[in-house]
This record gives structure tokens, C-alpha cells and sequence, in this order.
């Protein structure tokens, strides 16, 4: 299927076949999204539709109710403006005629006709003697029958000298009473507001009749006496619970005449003792609702339909051009296979030309750091070797001037002897030690940390000891892993040396050399501090890098830590890093400690 021969087929095919999938798939996503977003809106165009009808209840209800409150306290207020001023005008009218009268034993009894006389149908005057404890009234009525009362109604309302307006809504009157220190009693008028309020409540009846809103809507009243404007009489059932709430609340009833659903806000106006509710058709509430659903459905299904549309136009659109462009590139396939085909052949020759090229490349770089070793060996063995030759110069020189003195023996000559072929077996031993250290390892063995890091010092010892560097060993344990230990002690060897090289190109006195061995948990770390000054910030990733050398001297090669590296984190699988530490720097390694 996938040959050369069928490939430019394959070119034209894949893009058309893509394109119809893709339009396909996106399409069917795109008009199942616009259904589930087209129930999302049916949903909430049904909860704000009937939301925005509650509030017209509410509203309509609350317009209602102001009015009544307004029409109770418009003769309320007139009302009481009334019995005040009455009352007020008797307590002047009372007082004047007290001075006038003086000491006139007649003057309670004058008094008191005052009283008697200012008596009218609707209202009348009324006193109490509070040091008597006699009420003065009018002959024809009898306050305490007419107020409903106890004995004590007056001694509740002892001294308001401003006064005290008292309403009665059990027999529709009001009083406003008063005191008078000097007489030292109690008068009032009281009214009988009765026909007043009979038809405000009245008017109010005929107005909430007539209010239509909202289409469907109407009012109604349950009022004091259980009788019911506008609506069926089962409605009644909810006079109790609209006394509990305050507040009103909303509810749903079928009328069992009309046999219509309604959805109604309820609320007590507790002055009259009225229920008060407005209404509106439910099933004309949810016809409303299905005609927006549908047209909102009639919107999102002419928005698919011309999205649909404009899909399968872009797909034709694409689907030409993806044709023209795959026959191009199918045309310029043909053309670059023949070009392909003559790279191909050039290009074997050029991979083994490289290759070639490349161990040519790693053959120098071998040879170059075998050169690197074997210098550094034979600058060693130089270093290990000048002391022996001093010690067996100066022999020499003893015998030279001993002969010349005639002070020459047998045992001088045999002592002589004898301290130069330690010397001679010494630097002989040298270099066997070198040329072990610098033999490569075959294969992998445990090996001794300590043992390997102390044979890369005893290297260093006599360099060290000619630049009067010190170096300070902190080993505690010996910890046994499992690697090539010859290599390992080479790498120890690479920094010793590239630490002493530093030293003499700064030219640090006092240099010191601190080197420990540690274990933390799971890892074993070997650490190398000096006070060399440390390392430039830019170098510190690139010293391990092979033909990177900090050195001027042409010997450098810039391999010393590359091989390190490689030895540590490819053959041993740990891992060497360098840090700057405060005058110097830190070389790490780190191993996976075995578990025990």
C-alpha cells in the first residue's frame, strides 16, 4: 500500500480524506454544542420568564399594598388630628373657667357640664377625677361599656401631661387623652371612626377590582370578615397562612370553577386584618414559554444550517486546492527522486570518507593523551627520582673528598655501596610503580577507595613537597566499590595535578590541598578543596570539554578532565562536577553505595 508506486496517490488522497474527517467531526461537535447550549438557554429563558412574573406580582401586590396603607393613614391622620385638637381646646376652655370660677362651690359640678354638653353623635368628652377616682362623662354614655375595658383603663394612662392617642380597632374608635396637674385629671375625646373607615375599605374594594395587568393578571381581597373580592372562595385556605408571613409569599392553586392554574404573591395588610393577593394565568405563563422555545429553536436551527453550509462550501474549496497542491508536490516527487537517487550514490562515499575522517580524529586525540600520560609520568618520575640522585650525588661527593684525605677503607667503600643500591633499587621501584599506575584495566573489580586515592598522593608526594604544598587527608572509612581502581587513581591523579597547576599560575603561598572521603545516607562522596582562587564563572561548564584548557603552555591538551569525566560517569557510573567554594575550588565525586 505504502510503495513508490502508490505514494502520489497517496499525496492526492490523504488531505481530501483529512479534510472531509475533519469537517465531518467538527460539524457534529459544533451542532451538538449548539443543542446542549439551546437547552442551556431553554432553561434559563424558563427561570427568568417566570422570574420577571414574580416580580410583576410582587410589584403590582406592593403597589396595592402602599395604597392601602396610604388610605388607612390618610383618615387615621385626620382622625386623630381631630380628637387631639378637641381635646386640647377642652383643656383650655377647662382651665380658663377654673380661674374664673375661683373658690365657687359650685365649680366641679360647672365643670363637669362642660363636659356633659360637648357631646355629639360620633364623639364626646370624657374626664377622670383621679383623686375621687369619678369618671365625668356624658349622661348618655358610659366609657368604660363603650371601650371595653377594665377598672384600671384609667390609671394605665395616668400624667401624659403631652398626651396620649389611643386607638381601638376591635370598635373602630380613637381617643386622645390628656392631664391636667391642676385640676388633677384625666380628659379625652373620643370619635367613632367607624363610618370613616367602612368606606375607605370600600373604595379600596372598588379599586382593586378594576387593576388588570400583565395580559392575564388580576387582584383580590380576603378581607376582616372572610369575604372574597375577585376570586373563589378556596382561597380562604390561605388566610392563615399569609397571617403567619409577613413578608408575602408566592404559591400555585388550580381554581376548581375556572379550572385554571394560577400562580399567585400572597400578603397580609395586618391594619385591616385583609389578605391581599395578585394572580396570573400559569398555563398562559407556560404557552408564553413554549412560543419563545420555539422560536429560539427555529433561530439556532437556521444558524446550524447555514454554518453546515459554509463548512461543506469550505471543505470543496480546500478539497480543489488540496487536489492542485498534491499533484504539484507529486510532480516535484518525481523530480527529487531522481535527484535522490544521484545523492544516493555520492553518499556512501562521503559517509566512509568521514568515517575514516573521524577515526583519523580519534586516533590523534588517543595518541595525543597517551603523549599527555607519558609526559606527566616522566615529569613525575623526574620529581620522585631528584631526591635519590641528590642523596646518591652527595655519596659520591663523601668518597670523592674521603679519597683525597687517604681516609678511604673497605667499610666506607662497602657502606657507600650498599646506601646507593637502596637508592638505585628505590628509583627502580619507581618506575615499576609508574608503569603499573598507567597500565589500563581490564576488567571491572571491587576495589579499595582509600587505597586507590592514597596510590594517585604517593604520586604527588615529592611535587608536592617541592612547591611546598600541603595537602590534608580526612579519611575515616574505607569504602569498598566496584570499578577499575588504576583509572579511577588516574582521575584522582588528573585533579592533584590540574589543582598544583593552578597553584603555580596564581601563585598562591601557604597553598593547601584539603581531601575527604564521606557516605551520607546512600551516596559515598570523594571531595577535593584547594585554595587556588577557583575557577572563572564562564569556564565552569566548559572544563570538562575535550580540547578546553585554562593553560597557556603549548603541552596542554585539554583532555585530562575529559577522560576524567568519561572514566567517572561512563565506566563507573558516578558522577564529577566542580564548584566555586570562598578562595578556591571543590572538585566532587559522588557513587551509589551499596546497601549495607
Amino acid at each position: 500500500m505504502f510503495s513508490e508506486k502508490n505514494l502520489s496517490k497517496l499525496i492526492i488522497i490523504s488531505p481530501i480524506v483529512a479534510i472531509v474527517l475533519i469537517t465531518f467531526f467538527t460539524s457534529y461537535l459544533f451542532i451538538n454544542t449548539q443543542y446542549q447550549t439551546f437547552e442551556k438557554e431553554n432553561k434559563r429563558f424558563a427561570d427568568e420568564f417566570i422570574q420577571k412574573k414574580k416580580d410583576s406580582l410582587r410589584n403590582q401586590l406592593e403597589s396595592i399594598y402602599n395604597y392601602l396603607e396610604h388610605q388607612e393613614s390618610i383618615y387615621t391622620a385626620n382622625s386623630s388630628e381631630k380628637v387631639i385638637k378637641r381635646t386640647y381646646l377642652l383643656k383650655t376652655r377647662l382651665l380658663q373657667l377654673e380661674k374664673n370660677l375661683n373658690k365657687n362651690r359650685n365649680k366641679i359640678e360647672i365643670l363637669k357640664s362642660i363636659i356633659n354638653t360637648e357631646t355629639a353623635e360620633k364623639n364626646y368628652f370624657f374626664a377622670y377625677d383621679i383623686k375621687n377616682q369619678i369618671i365625668i362623662q356624658p349622661d348618655s354614655k358610659d366609657i368604660k361599656k363603650e371601650l371595653k375595658e377594665d377598672d384600671k383603663f384609667f390609671e394605665n394612662y395616668l400624667y401624659y401631661e403631652e398626651g396620649k392617642l389611643i386607638s381601638f380597632k376591635e370598635n373602630e374608635k380613637i381617643t386622645f387623652m390628656l392631664y391636667i396637674p391642676s385640676l388633677d385629671w384625666i380628659i379625652g375625646n373620643i370619635e367613632d371612626i367607624s363610618s370613616n373607615i367602612h368606606f375607605i375599605r370600600k373604595v379600596s374594594k372598588l379599586y382593586i377590582s378594576t387593576i388588570k395587568f400583565d395580559e392575564t393578571g388580576y387582584s383580590w381581597v380576603i378581607d376582616n370578615k372572610n369575604d372574597i373580592l375577585n376570586e373563589e372562595k378556596s382561597i380562604i385556605k390561605f388566610k392563615s397562612q399569609a397571617v403567619e408571613r409577613e413578608d408575602g409569599f408566592f404559591t400555585n392553586y388550580l381554581t376548581k370553577e375556572k379550572n385554571i392554574k394560577t400562580l399567585s404573591y400572597i400578603k397580609h395588610f395586618e391594619e385591616w386584618d385583609w389578605v391581599i393577593g395578585a394572580s396570573l394565568n400559569l398555563d398562559y405563563i407556560k404557552k408564553s414559554i413554549a412560543l419563545e422555545k420555539k422560536k429560539l429553536r427555529v433561530r439556532i436551527e437556521a444558524y446550524i444550517s447555514s454554518i453546515i453550509i459554509l463548512a461543506v462550501c469550505v471543505m470543496v474549496f480546500i478539497t480543489i486546492l488540496s487536489i492542485a497542491v498534491s499533484n504539484k508536490i507529486s510532480k516535484s516527487f518525481k523530480l527529487y527522486k531522481d535527484e535522490l537517487l544521484k545523492l544516493n550514490k555520492n553518499l556512501k562515499k562521503k559517509i566512509d570518507k568521514g568515517i575514516k575522517e573521524a577515526q583519523q580524529k580519534d586516533r590523534a586525540m588517543l595518541h595525543q593523551s597517551r603523549l599527555a600520560r607519558l609526559g606527566t609520568m616522566i615529569s613525575m618520575i623526574a620529581h620522585q627520582w631528584r631526591q635519590p640522585l641528590t642523596e646518591v650525588s652527595a655519596i659520591l661527593a663523601e668518597l670523592e673528598t674521603a679519597t683525597e684525605f687517604d681516609k678511604v677503607n673497605k667499610q666506607i667503600i662497602f657502606d657507600s655501596v650498599k646506601e646507593s643500591d637502596k637508592l638505585i633499587v628505590y628509583m627502580s621501584n619507581t618506575i615499576d610503580d609508574f608503569r603499573m599506575f598507567f597500565k589500563p584495566d581490564k576488567k571491572k573489580e571491587s576495589f579499595s577507595l582509600q587505597k586507590a586515592c592514597n596510590d594517585a598522593i604517593s604520586l604527588m608526594r615529592g611535587t608536592f613537597a617541592e612547591l611546598d604544598i600541603t595537602l590534608e587527608k580526612k579519611f575515616r572509612d574505607d569504602y569498598i566499590i566496584r570499578g577499575y581502581p588504576r583509572e579511577f587513581a588516574q582521575v584522582i591523579l588528573n585533579i592533584l595535578m590540574n589543582t598544583k597547576d593552578a597553584f603555580i599560575k596564581q601563585n598562591i603561598q601557604n597553598a593547601k590541598v584539603k581531601f575527604t572521603i564521606t557516605r551520607k545516607k546512600n551516596t559515598i562522596r570523594i571531595t577535593i578543596k584547594d585554595n587556588a582562587g577557583g575557577i572563572k564563572d564562564e569556564n565552569l561548564e566548559k572544563i570538562f570539554e575535550p580540547y578546553f584548557s585554562t593553560k597557556n603552555t603549548k603541552d596542554a591538551s585539554g583532555l585530562g578532565l575529559f577522560m576524567s569525566k568519561m572514566i567517572i560517569e561512563k565506566n563507573m557510573n558516578g558522577k564529577l562536577y566542580v564548584l566555586n567554594i570562598p578562595n578556591g575550588a571543590q572538585f566532587n565525586i559522588t557513587f551509589k553505595a551499596k546497601n549495607g
